[in-house]
Parts: structure tokens; sequence; C-alpha cells
């Protein structure tokens, strides 16, 4: 199915899919950051999505694969394509990004790999796509194309879908406000301002891995927040039935 998330169509309660960037490997083991997170979705049996970045998973590192398919089997996380290697650099005056910018056989390469080493090393598919940096451009749409197994494509282009269900933010009402730091109020502020006016689903972003103690007490303030609304957590390959 293809689709897309519009502003407008309501829920009583609305639907919540936290988009978790940039898992990798530390020590050979999740970060403790990571850890600390993913202890408090168990606690809270709160389904979670993790974009893992392809090549933590290249190396021998037992511990941190372990884990991550502890963390799978559970139920409540699903890992999600996240690009190779995260790079962006500046090249011929031009910013470049894995997905965007540079050529179908850079992008298809990088693609690919994540897909081979998510079932080589956790046996799972990854059904849900979403670029470093949310960067794609015409030729990552073409790859996505050809993908059949990705469902979901996070930040895509809802004119160009590729045949996926593009599930797109709502800026003003998200984790990090700026990214990477958590901020409560604004979070407050832009729920409020949509005046009872949200999408069926919130596509909420946010960065574990650089969060401080304060930072994460004020992640953990969001999600009572929204508990008070009545939210539900899904994760993002349940959306295209969901929302059909």
């Amino acid at each position: 199915m293809i689709s897309a998330i519009a502003i407008g169509a309501t829920l009583a309660d609305p639907l919540v899919v936290l988009k978790l960037d940039d898992m990798t490997v530390a020590n050979g083991k999740v970060p403790e950051r990571w850890q600390r997170l993913t202890r408090f979705a168990e606690e809270r049996r709160m389904k979670t999505s993790i974009g893992i970045i392809g090549n933590s998973l290249e190396c021998e590192h037992p511990e941190y694969v372990s884990e991550l398919k502890r963390l799978a089997a559970t139920g409540l996380i699903e890992f999600w394509h996240h690009g190779y290697d995260h790079k962006r650099w500046d090249e011929g005056g031009k910013t470049l990004c894995e997905f965007s910018g540079t050529d179908r056989d850079h992008q298809s390469r990088n693609f690919q790999l994540t897909q081979d080493l998510a079932k080589q090393k956790l046996g799972i598919t990854f059904r849900t796509f979403g670029a470093p940096f949310n960067a794609t451009d015409a030729v990552a749409i073409d790859v996505l194309s050809a993908a059949p197994d990705i469902r979901v494509w996070f930040q895509g282009d809802s004119g160009k879908p590729a045949g996926k269900f593009v599930a797109r933010m709502i800026n003003s009402v998200n984790i990090e406000q700026p990214v990477h730091r958590p901020n409560f109020d604004a979070f407050v502020k832009g729920y409020e301002a949509l005046n009872g006016n949200h999408p069926p689903v919130f596509i909420l972003q946010g960065h574990p891995n650089s969060w401080d103690e304060a930072d994460f007490a004020g992640f953990v303030r969001i999600i009572d927040f929204l508990a008070g609304k009545g939210s539900r957590y899904v994760l993002p390959a349940e959306l295209p039935e969901l929302l059909k």
C-alpha cells in the first residue's frame, strides 16, 4: 500500500512511532545510553523503532549482536535500515550523503550491504528505511523502488513514494528541539498548538546516544505527557495496515 500521513485526519487517541536513530557498536557492545533506552522501553512495554547503522554489524561483535537479537525477539523493538556508514561529506563544492548526491552504484551498494548484514547477523529483514540525515534524492527513489522488502520510508517523498508507505514527522512536535536535545516545553507547545487537529500518528525522532541524564529525563517527561493523552505506541512496519 502506498500512503502518507497527513495532518487533519484525527483519531481520539493518536498513535506514536518512536524513530530512534544511529544504533551502532561501542567496545563490542550496545552503548550504555542505548541500553538505558531499551531498558526503559522494556519496562514500559513500549514499542520502539531503532535505526541501525549497517557497518556496526560487519565485524565480529558477538555481545552486540546477541543483545540486538534478544531485543528483536521481544516484539517491542523494530530495527530499521539507517544506512551503511552514515557519512556526509563535501565534494566539488557540494554536500553529499549516502543517499543524496551520490551515484546509483554507491547507493545500491550501501543499501544492499545493510540489508544483507541484517539477514546474516540478526536473522531479520528490514521493513523500514530512513536515510542518514533524512537526506534522499531521485537516485534513492530508484533504489527503494527496486527494494520490495522495504514497506515504510521515514521522511520519504510523498509525491514519489517509491511504492512505500511514507511516514513523515511534524517538526514542531518532536522529541528533540534542536536535534539531539530533548525539549519537553517545546514539545508540549507544539502539541497543544495543533488544537486537537493532530495526525493519526506522530513520528517522533530522537538520538538516545546523545542524551545525558537531563536529556533522558526530558524524554521521559514527553513519554509521560503522551501517556496522559492516551497515546499508543506502534512499530513503523505496522503502519500500512493500521492506516490503510
